[in-house]
């Protein structure tokens, strides 16, 4: 299966077994995870089934959230890819907190979003992020996205943001 292609700092891959202690140590870090569902870390099963959906994913519809690798280091640093929401891609992305601020999770979102318009010709791509979230508020408005409108998810107004690829 594709993947999108490497950037200046970063390369993309589907999860490997090998994955799981870096991730889940992301997927456990209360910070990371303030605004992401309920903001509650997550558990090993969590983590796994997180890796599991990818694996599955990527084999029945083509795309997943990619691992991102740190090209400095080599280091899984988090993902970045798409679900399927209501049957429309919805991109996502979450880093290790060591590497926010230095614009990576912008240069990730960016690729992907790009490799989902035009190499898998997605026709519509959307974003929900939490109101509170402004790091990844930021992130969708600087990827073009349009905001649609607002919703609750689990005691927290959410933000929706769409894209399609331009007409020609």
């Amino acid at each position: 299966m594709p993947v999108p292609p490497e950037t200046a700092r970063l390369s993309f891959r589907e999860f490997v077994d090998d994955d799981f202690e870096a991730f889940h140590a992301i997927c456990s870090d209360p910070l990371v995870m303030r605004f992401v569902r309920e903001g509650v870390p997550w558990t090993s099963e969590q983590t796994q089934d997180c890796i599991d959906t990818a694996r599955r994913l990527v084999r029945e519809l083509g795309y997943c959230r990619w691992g991102v690798i740190h090209k400095d280091d080599e280091r899984l640093i988090g993902f970045c890819g798409y679900v399927p929401t209501e049957g429309v891609p919805e991109i996502g992305w979450r880093l290790a907190k060591e590497y926010w601020g230095c614009g990576l999770a912008t240069e990730a979102a960016k690729n992907v979003l790009s490799f989902g318009l035009t190499t898998l010709q997605m026709p519509r791509i959307i974003a929900t992020v939490q109101k509170r979230n402004h790091a990844s508020r930021r992130v969708t408005e600087k990827l073009g996205m349009t905001f649609e409108s607002a919703f609750e998810r689990l005691g927290n107004e959410v933000l929706l943001y769409s894209i399609t690829p331009p007409v020609c």
